[in-house]
């Protein structure tokens, strides 16, 4: 069997999703402590939500080339979601790892979110990317901060505050600082 992955690092494997994937993507939102510090616009409640949200990161990879991913540890378990969502205000692309709890702490989104900046700059043309954490989850605040994110602006999005934090693509962020 060909090996379909988009992006390997040393725990973790991302692929695309198939329609195979509902159960999956449903179980890993059901327990609330996932959604709590997701924007509604990336939250999973139902099993419909779940069926649809996985047709939208199928045709979003069709369409863009990028999209939400199926993370996958090495042995093939399921860890969760990774990747790329369009964030629906700005058109922004926005940066989004979701994992399964017992997998928090223990480096593994750290590990996905570096290796999902390099490879968005190699594959893309945007200026920037940006990622959104929610007020006082601070672990996920020093983890985009800790692979060169920075405080961009803070904002409400259904009644709840989250900071938009942004890294500029390398070639931008090297005429940055030869600018100033």
């Amino acid at each position: 069997m060909a090996d379909n992955a988009i992006l390997k690092t040393p725990r973790l494997r991302l692929s695309t999703f198939s329609d195979a994937d509902a159960g999956d993507l449903y179980a890993l939102h059901c327990d609330e402590g996932v959604n709590r510090f997701l924007a509604s616009h990336e939250a999973i409640r139902t099993r419909e939500d779940a069926e649809q949200r996985l047709l939208d990161y199928i045709e979003g990879q069709d369409h863009r080339g990028f999209s939400q991913w199926k993370a996958t540890l090495h042995d093939g378990g399921f860890a969760g979601r990774a990747g790329f969502s369009v964030y629906p205000e700005t058109s922004e692309v926005a940066l989004s790892i979701c994992l399964k709890p017992h997998l928090w702490g223990k480096g593994y989104a750290s590990e996905l979110a570096g290796a999902l900046v390099t490879w968005f700059f190699e594959n893309t043309y945007f200026t920037h990317l940006i990622a959104f954490v929610a007020a006082g989850n601070d672990p996920a605040r020093r983890m985009v901060e800790g692979i060169g994110f920075s405080q961009r602006q803070r904002t409400v999005i259904d009644g709840n505050a989250f900071d938009c934090l942004q890294v500029l693509s390398p070639a931008l962020a090297r005429y940055a600082r030869a600018s100033a």
